[in-house]
């Protein structure tokens, strides 16, 4: 079952970026973002929750706070490129940056859930994979988002 999780997580971002032709470059940043907004501000997020009497636990907040803004990403950037090669380019960064989800948001899932990707074969092998997976997602991202143009820019405007 944990394979299968791991599995959804690394595979659903490919598939949305193929299915709508999302923009997975800026998804990938996106998630770095996320990532960066638990690293260092999910406490006071926390107590803004708490002041504002909203009952969500640190564990669904970090999820939320990760998971939305790469989720809208991937749904408000369709139609971002066009041609085989950025199809291509953009898949290997929608990997990437499922990959990065799921080494992301599995330690931030309860203790008892965590537990069961302890002996997962695909938890294992990703873990291995951990810094080739962020440095090529990093890289092609950035060099996707520098030098990639978007499918509007090649339509003629009359």
């Amino acid at each position: 079952m944990p394979d299968i999780v791991l599995a959804i997580l690394v595979f659903a971002p490919l598939a949305i970026t193929f299915l709508l032709k999302s923009n997975a470059a800026l998804a990938f940043l996106a998630l770095c973002a996320g990532f960066v907004l638990i690293s260092f501000a999910s406490a006071d997020i926390g107590n803004l929750t708490k002041n504002l009497s909203i009952q969500v636990n640190s564990s669904t907040l970090n999820l939320l706070l990760l998971i939305v803004p790469f989720a809208l990403t991937l749904l408000l950037t369709p139609k971002a490129f066009s041609g085989r090669i950025r199809l291509v380019l953009q898949c290997v960064c929608a990997l990437c940056a499922g990959g990065l989800l799921a080494l992301v948001a599995i330690p931030l899932l309860s203790e008892s859930v965590r537990l069961n990707f302890a002996n997962s074969w695909g938890w294992n092998n990703l873990q291995k994979l951990q810094t080739p997976l962020i440095s090529g997602g990093i890289a092609l991202s950035l060099v996707l988002v520098w030098f990639g143009k978007s499918a509007s820019h090649h339509k003629k405007h009359k």
